[in-house]
């Protein structure tokens, strides 16, 4: 009977020891968390947004636990809180010049703002004296935070140190005044997709860098809402189990 116990006894180390050796070559965190920074200089029409020149920079947090795990691929749950978001908003500065004095207007735009300088001559038969329009073009900075509690991401390959992902969210941003026009909205809702590339250092660590595209309006819960569209660049360290 000690033979057999014996060699039963071994079967199971080697079984042991095969998983894990197999182990390592899996690149495959079951939880981890994240932190990450994104940066758009730009804004234009790409799905539904139709503001232009609105820069977005913003640095969050991101968490994320797996769902599936195959040979292929791992599905996770991807969550992001965004505690920080810089938008920046052309404004356009408007100073109108006539006899009657000057008035003076700035204002957010949807378009990029343009400099320019309008002269509407004088009718001395009419009696109208004609008046002198400047625009001039500013930032003004809004900072904002939210919370996009939709996150899935899929990676791909995850036996390699180098491996392919695509992703999806969906959540919300509030600002202390309407963004990004006037009369729009504190409260948005945002939406985004994209794909990257994750580095794993090692097991337990790695860094990603990706493109999303990044949308944010007020699904018209707001006088207007023209809505931006950010083609964006992220990059994230993520560490984990």
């Amino acid at each position: 009977m000690k033979n057999p116990c014996r060699l039963v006894s071994l079967f199971f180390a080697l079984g042991s020891f095969a998983l894990h050796a197999q182990e390592p070559h899996t690149y495959s965190m079951r939880q981890s968390l994240s932190v990450f920074a994104e940066y758009s200089n730009t804004s234009s029409h790409v799905i539904l947004g139709v503001t232009q020149n609105r820069r977005l920079t913003a640095l969050g947090l991101a968490y994320s636990r797996r769902l599936l795990h195959t040979q292929y691929a791992d599905w996770y749950y991807a969550p992001e809180l965004l505690p920080f978001a810089l938008i920046q908003d052309p404004v356009a500065n408007l100073t109108v010049n006539s006899s009657a004095g000057t008035f003076s207007e700035s204002t957010p735009s949807v378009s990029a703002c343009r400099p320019a300088v309008i002269v509407v001559q004088p009718n001395p038969g009419s009696g109208f004296s004609g008046y002198t329009v400047t625009r001039t073009c500013s930032t003004r900075s809004t900072y904002a935070g939210g919370l996009s509690p939709l996150g899935q991401r899929i990676n791909f390959i995850p036996h390699s140190r180098i491996q392919p992902f695509v992703i999806g969210n969906a959540g919300f941003l509030v600002a202390p005044r309407d963004i990004p026009v006037n009369d729009s909205s504190r409260f948005n809702f945002t939406f985004e997709f994209g794909a990257g590339i994750e580095f794993f250092h090692d097991h337990h660590h790695s860094w990603s860098a990706e493109y999303r595209i990044h949308h944010l309006s007020n699904d018209y819960t707001g006088n207007n809402n023209p809505g931006i569209d950010n083609q964006i660049v992220k990059v994230t360290y993520s560490f984990g189990r």
